[in-house]
């Protein structure tokens, strides 16, 4: 009965527990028994060392798989960008996009992409200023290099000859 109590208690219990009296072992119970305990402490102290060092197996183990994972979603990711990079390219050499606005082509799909580059291309395609009015300003005639086009307006509407 008191083997099943040393087995089954931890070390620090051992000696609480079997703490019979010495005389009625005698001398080479003492020894034997002190040995036991000796051992018992020895294995304890083992099972806690290889239980850390598994512990530590373990959790490079982990850390490697979560590394590992890390990687694949950032490549996963660094593909679905270079496939929209790719899709945005295309898009853009088809519909004639200069190439320093490539960046406004903005859509998940190609047809996004395309939409986005006929409307880029339309507003690129229209004038910026009005055309000129032939109405207004100056009839179309050249001046002479030192003539005055007011003195000369002037007196053709006065009937001024010079």
């Amino acid at each position: 009965m008191s083997e099943e109590t040393t087995t089954t208690a931890p070390a620090e219990n051992v000696e609480a527990v079997s703490q019979e009296p010495v005389e009625t072992l005698g001398e080479g119970g003492v020894k034997a028994l002190q040995a036991e305990r000796d051992a018992r402490k020895a294995a304890d102290k083992t099972i806690a060392e290889l239980t850390a060092k598994l512990q530590g197996i373990e959790d490079a183990k982990l850390s490697d798989i979560e590394r590992a994972n890390k990687a694949a979603a950032d490549a996963a990711a660094e593909l679905a960008s270079l496939r929209k990079d790719h899709a945005r390219s295309q898009v853009a050499l088809m519909k004639g996009v200069p190439a320093d606005m490539i960046e406004f082509l903005t859509g998940e799909t190609e047809e996004d992409m395309a939409a986005k580059a006929d409307k880029l291309l339309a507003r690129l395609n229209t004038p910026g200023t009005p055309k000129p009015d032939p109405s207004q300003g100056a009839s179309g005639q050249a001046h002479a290099l030192n003539g005055d086009p007011l003195l000369d307006a002037l007196t053709s509407k006065l009937g001024i000859r010079k």
